[in-house]
């Protein structure tokens, strides 16, 4: 009898071991598979930002060389570009965990100089002795970070470095770990906070004293750290009970101050809370998504229902970002039927289960507030006439926006069509001006 059972049930538990190693066997590859796809988009947008940085450099030489408005214009064009370009790799890269704000923010800064001299008559308002001093301290500095990007990536090419063991090491806090690349990147950081003060212009200067009143705006009053804690736990729906929480004051030397928390669980939880009021700056759930099983209509609905449990009213939907099976919708403010884009949130769905894994809102933070929305002295007919002719219009919408000195503007914005590439046009509702011009990426198109 026995001999019968077990000729039975050993062929069966063959058959099932097999399958459960094959099983593994095949997740083991897929997250391999997801691993090395990764590892790649950290590598090619490395290489990018070497690319960028060498390119940035070189432009600004030609543009110190240049004398004629004809040349000087699309080189200082190409260092706006190359600036934005190079903002986009760093952005790509996973070094949100370790402080590189400084020369984040000097690109930008030099993407936005380089932009106000290259739109602006140089037959008229040549370029002036303090513009060109900055030019030339911006071409020594950025002959200084391509130097130590050559160098990490000497390094990394030398010693076979891998980008996802900088993800690791950073996540995980590990010290014991070859932190080479992390050592470059800090590196440069200090370099640049080093660099002695730079003359923008005034209207930098105006922008950037905008930029350090944004703290200003927050309502409430200071948060100790375990309030911090208790607003944390509330934002995520979690108890106190059994969770291992780490907080840490933050924000040294930035134009506002937080309380970052670590909630230490699988998968590990990070938010930012401002020390004034206690808002959730940001929040990230570190978790694989595998799989996709929601549409993006089912995702945003999940995203929909999470601003409006934390009271973030009048909210609609501007912007979609596919990414490893995710969705991250952008939301605007809605005042009286006004898109007002400075008061923006985005929130990131992972499209396994419909959590949200994710969650930014500084700028809503910082902005929001009820405004005092002036009447368009133009109509929507007059505005459209100032369209190039050459586009097709697809749709048409009052927006707020900031232009290009910081100051909010009521505009009517026009979606277009040109030469299969969509464009948002901006005419000023007060003056009929045309205020920004912008290409549109697929993101900003919510799909069905």
């Amino acid at each position: 009898m026995f001999k019968g059972i077990a000729g039975v049930l050993i062929p069966i538990l063959l058959i099932a071991l097999v399958g459960a190693g094959f099983w593994g066997y095949q997740e083991n590859q897929e997250k391999n598979s997801i691993l090395i796809k990764a590892e790649n988009q950290y590598q090619r947008a490395f290489h990018d930002l070497n690319y960028h940085i060498d390119s940035l450099h070189d432009e600004i030489g030609k543009a110190l060389v240049v004398n004629s408005r004809r040349q000087l214009s699309p080189s200082l064009a190409n260092v706006w570009r190359l600036s934005y370009a190079a903002q986009n790799d760093v952005g790509q890269l996973p070094l949100t965990l370790m402080p590189f704000n400084k020369t984040e923010e000097f690109l930008a800064k030099i993407a936005d100089f380089s932009y106000r001299v290259a739109v602006r008559d140089l037959d008229k308002d040549p370029l002036t002795d303090k513009e060109y001093k900055t030019l030339k301290s911006l071409y020594e500095h950025s002959k200084d970070i391509q130097h130590e990007l050559d160098q990490v990536q000497t390094k990394i090419l030398q010693n076979q470095l891998r980008w996802m063991d900088v993800e690791i090491a950073l996540a995980q806090q590990d010290k014991k770990a070859d932190n080479t690349i992390i050592d470059g990147f800090k590196t440069i950081e200090k370099k640049v906070q080093e660099y002695p003060e730079i003359d923008w212009g005034p209207e930098m200067t105006k922008l950037e004293k905008k930029e350090k009143e944004k703290g200003k705006n927050l309502r409430g009053s200071l948060i100790t750290s375990d309030q911090a804690k208790q607003n944390a736990l509330r934002f995520l729906g979690l108890s106190v009970n059994d969770q291992d929480i780490r907080v840490e004051p933050s924000g040294k030397g930035s134009n506002y101050q937080v309380y970052s928390v670590h909630i230490e669980k699988d998968p590990q939880i990070n938010l930012d809370l401002t020390k004034v009021g206690g808002y959730v700056v940001w929040m990230i759930k570190n978790r694989p998504v595998n799989e996709s099983r929601l549409t993006t209509q089912q995702a945003l609905a999940k995203a929909k229902q999470f601003l409006q449990k934390h009271n973030y009213q009048s909210m609609v939907p501007i912007g979609i970002d596919d990414f490893d099976n995710t969705n991250i919708f952008t939301f605007a403010y809605q005042q009286n039927g006004v898109i007002v884009y400075p008061d923006v949130v985005q929130v990131k769905v992972a499209l396994d289960n419909g959590e949200v894994i994710g969650f930014q809102s500084a700028e809503y933070i910082f902005n929001h507030k009820e405004r005092k929305l002036p009447t368009a002295k133009v109509t929507k007919e007059v505005a459209r006439q100032k369209v190039n002719p050459n586009l097709k219009i697809l749709s048409t919408r009052q927006t707020l926006i900031n232009n290009t000195n910081g100051d909010e503007v009521l505009t009517y914005e026009f979606t277009t069509l040109f030469d299969k590439n969509h464009y948002k046009i901006y005419i000023n509702a007060l003056t009929g001006e045309e205020e920004l011009v912008e290409k549109m990426k697929d993101g900003d198109f919510l799909k069905k």
